[in-house]
């Protein structure tokens, strides 16, 4: 069951698309060491392109042909827009449809204006959802969509904006500008408000220059063309101070005004804040500048609420991307169309069953899964949350299944992003869903904060566990710079803009900006392990306090249940379940693996892994792709790959 509706792209608060490294290939000649990486590369980007402008003119003549067909696509008459602002926002629009819908392009600023100026009186749009992740944001940029948002708040449509934590969204306020415009902010619990002005540092080398001999000829007009000085410099010249210090000026009192009156408050209270720099999350609160702390899940729910919607009737999403496409192209998703011309070939294939849904964190733990376009062959080592926290989703409204068995193997990582799979864990308990917890090599810091949720916790005796506490590090490498004759000097517009410049040491306040938010994550680590291991806050307290420990000292001090392995926790499971064995209950692993055509056929919305294990289901998937657009794709692609070595992905099943 989707969890925010019938959704009509999975691109929302708690999702990204499947993507991981393709198999690298073995080269068998070894001349040419030093250009190996760049020409495997380069390769690489010429197949994907060369696949892309394939998929693109199959993909566009089915859709056309499918339209032709059918008629038009009719969208939902009530839908919550979408938008997921991240890394950059590019400035040339997507003319292709096919890359546009899926993903590959982003939306440009025009489109993203325009499209919100169209959803502003579409009667099928109800609300506006905006998740923000970190980025590089230009503060021109940001007012053009600010002002775009403002004008679609006249249609007096809920306006909400989310994030897990607002401490890394880029430098100074102009992440916080965009939010400040909505109707209301929500971050998660634990996240930290970053509000840090303007601080321009550049390093000043003539030191190390005349330190090597070089002598820099630099001819500039005039005084404040200062873009060689650090060159011929071992200081800012007072022309380039001037202009920096007015340039950032400008664009901070800029940003601060339209902040003050969009929270309604006075210009003076809002420096005040910035001053601080960082502010936690009930000081975020506290100060008016976020309006709830709350998990993603709940500002769906309650947003649902709000607009009509039921437990039984969700009210759907469609992502921005998909909204500008039908807009322009009357496409949403290239994928649904293949995915509709392979069911009718293969038929609506039967659900997984299985009581017990086993799924799999491993590796450092990040917020957002890291970029990439390539298939998900379950390569990836770091513990993506937005990922980790969908499959638990997944699990948790699938009616068929009754437990839910986390394996974790993790040194740690973001505390907010820690707390989003913790959260993911508990919604699942609140749907009535056991959770049980393995631990591999290792459940360190991160992966133990997320541990805490579960019902009942597996450790190896040799297992490292625990580790409940926080630590950060702020480097000062100024003597460093001295030491090789390298003169940094910056431009601050707030008194903490500073705070993380490695080129310079902490002040007071800004230590103190530090302490606080250690305290705060290390208080809400703590409450949070009393209350999944039914302990006193003193009595974790004093079991934690950043110490490690073996699985086996974890079992005497009730950190874990169960002394175990993954087997141990799958067959406790089942009996819990009342089953005598695991097979009785039956094991899904969520997501599925994917391998070969299994990971082509998911990407069409059909997966074959359930249903490749006869020989006349072979032969039948064999005619099925001959007799369709994808065999020409696989062939062409194929032959790609065996001429320039490549393994794009596992040998083909059905050959």
């Amino acid at each position: 069951m989707n969890f925010n509706g019938g959704r009509l792209s999975k691109n929302n608060l708690f999702y990204t698309k499947p993507k991981s490294n393709s198999p690298k290939s073995e080269k068998k000649k070894r001349r040419f060491r030093p250009f190996k990486w760049v020409w495997k590369n380069f390769l690489r980007i010429c197949t994907l392109i060369g696949f892309m402008i394939i998929l693109s003119g199959v993909v566009s003549g089915l859709f056309f042909g499918s339209v032709s067909q059918t008629g038009s696509i009719e969208l939902p008459p009530k839908m919550v827009l979408q938008m997921t602002l991240k890394d950059v926002i590019p400035e040339k629009p997507q003319k292709d449809p096919v890359l546009a819908a899926l993903g590959i392009s982003k939306a440009s600023l025009y489109e993203i204006t325009d499209a919100l100026k169209t959803a502003k009186d579409d009667e099928n749009i109800a609300a506006f959802v905006l998740e923000m992740r970190p980025g590089v944001y230009t503060p021109s940029q940001l007012a053009e969509l600010r002002e775009a948002i403002i004008d679609f708040k006249e249609s007096k449509k809920p306006t909400i904006i989310y994030a897990p934590s607002f401490d890394s969204m880029g430098t100074g306020i102009s992440s916080y500008y965009i939010a400040s415009v909505f109707d209301e902010i929500w971050m998660q619990p634990v996240g930290m408000l970053s509000l840090t002005g303007y601080f321009a540092e550049q390093p000043f080398i003539k030191g190390s220059l005349d330190k090597l001999g070089i002598k820099p000829e630099v001819f500039k007009r005039k005084e404040y063309k200062a873009a060689m000085e650090n060159l011929e410099r071992s200081s800012m010249s007072a022309a380039n101070r001037e202009m920096l210090t007015t340039l950032l000026g400008d664009i901070h009192d800029e940003l601060s005004k339209g902040i003050s009156e969009s929270r309604e408050m006075s210009d003076n209270i809002f420096e005040s804040y910035v001053n601080v720099g960082v502010l936690t999350d009930e000081e975020a609160l506290d100060a008016n500048l976020v309006d709830r702390l709350g998990y993603g899940d709940e500002l769906v729910k309650e947003l649902n609420e709000r607009l009509g919607g039921t437990d039984e009737e969700l009210v759907p999403y469609i992502s921005l991307d998909q909204y500008i496409t039908f807009q322009t192209h009357g496409i949403i998703s290239p994928w649904q169309i293949l995915s509709q011309i392979a069911q009718e070939r293969l038929g609506t294939l039967p659900e997984e069953t299985g009581e017990i849904a086993l799924i799999f964190a491993q590796g450092p733990i990040q917020q957002y899964a890291p970029e990439s376009h390539s298939f998900d062959l379950g390569t990836s080592n770091v513990i993506a949350a937005d990922k980790v926290a969908e499959w638990i989703y997944d699990a948790a409204f699938d009616d068929n299944v009754k437990t839910i068995v986390l394996r974790i193997d993790s040194p740690g990582g973001s505390p907010q992003a820690s707390e989003t799979v913790r959260r993911a864990l508990v919604r699942a308990k609140m749907e009535g869903k056991r959770i049980v917890v393995s631990m591999g090599s290792m459940a360190a810091s991160g992966g133990y904060w997320i541990a805490s949720a579960a019902d009942h916790i597996f450790a190896h005796e040799m297992t490292i566990t625990g580790s409940i506490g926080v630590v950060g590090a702020k480097f000062d490498l100024s003597d460093f710079w001295s030491k090789i004759h390298v003169n940094w000097e910056g431009i601050s517009t707030a008194d903490n803009a500073d705070l993380f410049s490695f080129n310079r040491p902490l002040s007071e306040a800004g230590r103190e900006r530090y302490d606080e938010m250690m305290d705060t994550i290390y208080d809400a680590f703590l409450n949070r392990v009393a209350e999944g291991r039914n302990l006193s806050y003193s009595s974790a307290d004093e079991i934690a306090r950043g110490r490690v420990w073996s699985g086996k000292r974890a079992h005497e001090l009730k950190l874990v249940d169960t002394l175990g392995g993954l087997d141990d926790a799958l067959q406790w499971a089942a009996s819990d379940l009342g089953h005598e064995n695991v097979d009785q209950a039956g094991v899904r692993i969520v997501p599925s693996p994917q391998a070969g055509l299994d990971a082509i056929f998911n990407l069409l919305g059909v997966s074959v892994g359930g249903f490749v294990k006869t020989s006349q289901q072979l032969h039948d998937i064999h005619n099925v792709v001959n007799a369709s657009p994808v065999k020409s794709l696989l062939d062409i692609h194929n032959e790609l790959s065996q001429q320039q070595r490549i393994n794009v992905y596992t040998r083909n099943p059905i050959q």
